[in-house]
């Protein structure tokens, strides 16, 4: 009798909630899932720490999303490589449930959840081993200001970089070498956006860190934020829009150690040549003052600050309504000795090739090649290889995309 009145008085809670006048049109849901497979083999000389492998508490850290992950193809799903290890996996990647209600015309909620399951796969998004994450969250408000200003609070993907969140939104299935070691993800923290026309808009914002983390313990705190912003650029027709992005970001990324900076400048683009031609791509450079004493008493005083260069280019070709094919040519380099990005000095080339098809309007099937070929400094190759300085990795993937 308990759980029938609790089921009704439910049931009458929700009916009176959704004909209220704020809850009349109720929110917006929408999602996607994607579930992928793969084979990949690293040789014998094979070495991988992962990303954010070296320090603690942000030096290094792109984002703590992809915290622990390997090279090639299957580096987000099956972690570390090894040397002489093949893998064969089939992997659930995301289920994505995406909620959004508008208030009027000034207020907005949006919340992204993306489920997993750890032993399944789901590694990318979900390195706390949890089996869902809150993957955006925010909330949003319209300033009357000029065209009129958007101020969001919460946690939102970073607007840097040409590469989705969402694997399903990208034309390749694997993620470039910016996405996974050099770059952050999803940002906890406040945003102004303001497009000045339809060509031109801007985004600034402050966040807690760009490893989207921190701190519960005294010591080790952040006494001021971190902090980011994008100019981009839109031209051309609907569907087929030119786009250029111009991005800053940094701040004291090394906890507790606030003159130490962290700076950031990223260049991203996409170019349609025709309605079937688009080349799109990314170049950062990275710097981490690693001058301190961490909150361990590890001395990193007298060390060079840690350097990365990277870029990648991505040729799509879209040969009709449900046939496309891309190749993807990507390069970083980790420059200081310690390796504070992909965990190793050393230097990777990756090169990408795949087709997607368009089963209907809603689904689609992508398969892609991935070649890895690393260089390793002369001190790693010695300590770590018998002193090998190359290494390659080989890997295909499957993915199958839905959204609803």
């Amino acid at each position: 009798m308990r759980k029938i009145k609790s089921i009704a008085l439910s049931t009458g809670l929700v009916a009176a909630l959704a004909a209220s006048p704020v809850f009349a049109e109720g929110p917006e849901i929408s999602g996607h899932v994607t579930a992928n497979a793969g084979f990949q083999q690293d040789d014998g000389s094979t070495v991988d720490l992962g990303s954010c492998s070296f320090g603690l508490g942000g030096l290094g850290c792109n984002s703590i999303d992809t915290i622990g992950s390997g090279v090639g193809g299957l580096g987000g799903f099956r972690g570390l490589g090894n040397p002489n290890r093949t893998t064969f996996n089939f992997y659930l990647d995301e289920v994505e449930i995406d909620v959004q209600k508008s208030f009027g015309e000034n207020i907005r909620l949006r919340a992204d959840i993306d489920f997993g399951r750890l032993l399944s796969g789901t590694t990318d998004l979900n390195a706390s081993a949890a089996n869902s994450i809150v993957e955006q969250g925010y909330v949003t408000a319209n300033i009357p200001v000029g065209n009129g200003m958007e101020f969001l609070v919460g946690r939102f993907n970073a607007p840097i970089g040409y590469e989705s969140v969402d694997r399903i939104d990208n034309v390749a299935i694997s993620y470039s070498s910016i996405f996974r070691y050099v770059r952050p993800h999803n940002l906890t923290g406040a945003k102004f956006y303001y497009a000045f026309n339809d060509n031109v808009d801007l985004n600034v914002y402050v966040v807690n860190n760009l490893a989207d983390t921190f701190s519960f313990g005294s010591g080790s705190d952040s006494a001021i934020p971190s902090w980011g912003t994008r100019l981009g650029f839109t031209w051309g027709e609907e569907g087929h829009e030119n786009t250029l992005g111009i991005s800053y970001a940094g701040g004291p990324e090394n906890f507790g150690h606030n003159a130490h900076l962290t700076h950031m400048f990223d260049l991203d683009f996409t170019l349609w040549f025709s309605e079937n031609l688009m080349l799109a791509g990314e170049g950062i450079y990275r710097m981490d003052n690693t001058n301190f004493v961490d909150s361990q008493g590890r001395d990193f005083n007298g060390l060079p600050n840690s350097k990365v260069l990277a870029g990648n280019l991505l040729l799509n070709w879209v040969a009709s309504d449900a046939w496309n094919l891309f190749f993807r040519y990507g390069y970083i380099h980790d420059i200081n000795p310690t390796g504070a990005y992909t965990g190793l000095d050393q230097q990777i080339h990756d090169f990408t090739l795949g087709f997607g098809y368009n089963i209907t309007d809603d689904a689609n099937l992508k398969m892609e090649y991935r070649l890895d070929m690393r260089n390793y400094s002369t001190a790693v190759a010695n300590a770590l290889t018998g002193g090998d300085q190359s290494s390659i990795s080989h890997a295909l993937l499957m993915q199958m995309g839905y959204r609803f």
